[in-house]
């Protein structure tokens, strides 16, 4: 375990603007190539701390970035996060990405199957995913 050096104003920038899309292309890769029982290893320490901002970043910029995403991304993004949130510092609880992204494809139409939902119980014990607060 290494231990590495946290910038403040790295989080915080991330705060204010949807991820770009060459960051989401990432993280969906990550769930993709089905490698997030590895995430611990394979998030790099300045990937790490972009992460933990985007964790809590507001739900309408995660609304307006999932715009041009298909459902196939979401899902995956939906997975990614999922897991992401067992990462030291990534805790989200309530403000959860999982959250707006599975509102976003329950718009679309796209129900979260019972497989999945299952899964995210055994992945995350945020008892918010996925759908929020009722």
């Amino acid at each position: 375990m290494s231990i590495g050096s946290w910038d403040p104003s790295a989080s915080a920038a991330s705060k204010g603007v949807p991820p770009e899309q060459a960051l989401l292309q990432r993280l969906i890769a990550y769930s993709r190539d089905d490698q997030l029982a590895q995430l611990a290893q394979l998030v790099q320490p300045d990937e790490s701390q972009q992460l933990a901002g985007l964790m809590t970043l507001d739900h309408t910029l995660w609304q307006a970035a999932a715009k041009s995403l298909n459902e196939d991304e979401l899902l995956h993004l939906v997975r990614f996060f999922a897991v992401a949130e067992s990462l030291p510092g990534c805790e989200a609880g309530q403000r959860s990405p999982v959250i707006p992204l599975s509102k976003v494809l329950r718009k679309r139409g796209v129900r979260l199957d019972k497989a999945l939902l299952q899964w995210l119980r055994e992945v995350n014990d945020n008892r918010f995913l996925p759908y929020g607060p009722l």
